[in-house]
């Protein structure tokens, strides 16, 4: 390889004094923002990251319109770490059965939408896919809050909901609506028309006939690392993007700054002895604590972090055997298995309201993702569902119930790592309510609609949209 000329190693060593980057990223740094002839022009790949939507709408709201405007809107993303712009598009989709009552918000509806983001991007790149979906999502929360203002922040709304294409495709197969990013916008970028032609031409986006354009997947090996409300996509080793001859390589921005840590990896999240989450911020590696801003907690770097708040666990998913054990326990349980994980749930949130009561602990069980639409929904129907569950015996498998406890405590007071529970408990409901076929096998009388004695109907669907979250058989 050619050494740099004398001028060149100058005007990076001054970039490194500026900024104390090591060498290789300060040179980077350099042909960014200098334009230097001779860098490398960064290429990218298109490609598509699904991820679901949740939010508060008024209950007479058009799902069309509001489907339209949104995708509208997603055309041009900021990165707020960087300040860096690129362009973006976007599929809105209406899933079918996706919009309910909110049982605390009369005339409001809780709505799911699902979105199918567009963009060039060096997917490659650490920490890039976790980026793009920020972007979307900031993108969607900004006007989702500018346009109904009247929705309290404390609805929870919105959320991101992270999606594995099998269940993407099961969402948008039964699909009232599409939208695509219209208007002014309603051009393709060049080299965008074709690929994205290919893709909208078969019904749910089938990767298996479109040879995996989408080349990122939701994997199970790190589901409790999170980005936006848990939100985290990974590249697909089994089959991606760069594996089909579909996919297209395009130059990027010639403004695309990059600061890529060359230093050790480091974990997404992690929890530290106070249980307070953190995870690292896509653009410069620093940490960032869930609802640090209201509770005073700065930016911090990995190491002062650890030395200040340690020792730090690292949010892991479960293992094998663990997972085995919740599914076992579920599956035993049969059409008591609902009632069963409420009932476990309440028993570990009550223990957690006495720690926080006597030993100061905060955040026990949600630490992992402790924004999350699934942490909040964990935490709620605890309360509102779990607790009345719990002193009906007849209702729930108490064998089960221990062992779901035992498990999960394990999952939170390891003294090396942290898993996350609330999405992870329903990723493995999902999984046993799919295998054992769907919403009428893992749950009894009491919890089905319109049922003259039961649960009423809003409680019913709060239940679901939470437990079946992630099965393929219940928007199917």
């Amino acid at each position: 390889m050619p050494k740099d000329s004398r001028a060149r190693t100058l005007a990076v060593r001054k970039v490194m004094e500026e900024t104390g980057l090591p060498y290789n990223r300060a040179a980077h740094r350099l042909d960014h923002t200098t334009g230097a002839p001779n860098a490398p022009v960064p290429t990218g790949q298109l490609s598509v990251t699904p991820f679901l939507l949740s939010c508060t709408v008024p209950a007479d709201a058009d799902r069309r319109e509001v489907a339209q405007a949104l995708a509208d809107q997603l055309h041009t993303l900021r990165r707020e770490s960087t300040g860096e712009e690129y362009e973006g598009r976007a599929d809105v989709i209406v899933p079918a059965r996706s919009w309910f009552p909110d049982p605390h918000l009369p005339g409001y509806a809780e709505a799911l939408l699902l979105v199918h983001a567009w963009a060039v991007r060096p997917w490659d790149r650490p920490g890039e896919a976790d980026a793009v979906v920020t972007d979307f999502y900031t993108v969607a929360k900004s006007w989702l809050i500018h346009r109904y203002p009247a929705v309290p922040a404390a609805a929870g709304h919105p959320g991101a909901l992270p999606l594995g294409q099998k269940r993407a495709n099961a969402l948008a197969a039964g699909a009232e609506f599409t939208a695509h990013t219209a208007g002014e916008h309603a051009g393709l970028p060049e080299g965008w028309e074709d690929q994205i032609a290919a893709r909208r031409s078969t019904r749910a986006f089938d990767m298996d006939r479109q040879g995996d354009l989408a080349g990122w997947t939701w994997d199970d090996q790190t589901a409790a690392a999170g980005v936006v409300d848990g939100v985290r996509l990974v590249p697909n080793v089994r089959g991606g993007a760069e594996k089909t001859s579909a996919a297209v390589t395009l130059p990027l921005p010639p403004h695309q700054p990059v600061d890529i840590d060359s230093g050790p990896p480091r974990p997404y999240r992690v929890v530290d002895q106070s249980f307070q989450g953190w995870y690292r911020r896509s653009g410069d590696g620093q940490y960032d604590a869930d609802r640090g801003h209201a509770r005073g907690l700065e930016t911090m770097e990995y190491e002062d972090l650890d030395a200040a708040r340690g020792p730090l666990r690292p949010v892991v998913p479960p293992t094998a055997e663990e997972s085995a054990a919740v599914k076992a326990a579920l599956a035993g349980a049969g059409r008591k298995a609902a009632a069963t994980l409420l009932v476990a749930i309440f028993r570990l949130v009550e223990k957690d309201a006495r720690n926080r009561r006597t030993a100061g602990a905060k955040n026990w069980l949600t630490a992992g993702r402790e924004g999350s639409h699934e942490s909040a929904s964990l935490d709620r129907l605890a309360w509102d569902v779990g607790a009345d569950l719990s002193e009906k015996p007849k209702r729930y498998d108490a064998a089960a119930v221990a062992e779901l406890v035992r498990v999960i405590e394990g999952w939170v007071s390891g003294p090396d790592r942290y898993t996350e529970v609330a999405a992870n408990l329903a990723g493995l409901f999902g999984d046993v309510a799919d295998e054992a076929g769907g919403w009428t096998a893992v749950a009894d009388r009491y919890l089905q609609r319109h049922q003259r004695v039961g649960h009423p109907d809003h409680v019913v669907e709060a239940v679901q949209l939470y437990l079946m979250s992630q099965s393929t058989t219940f928007f199917a």
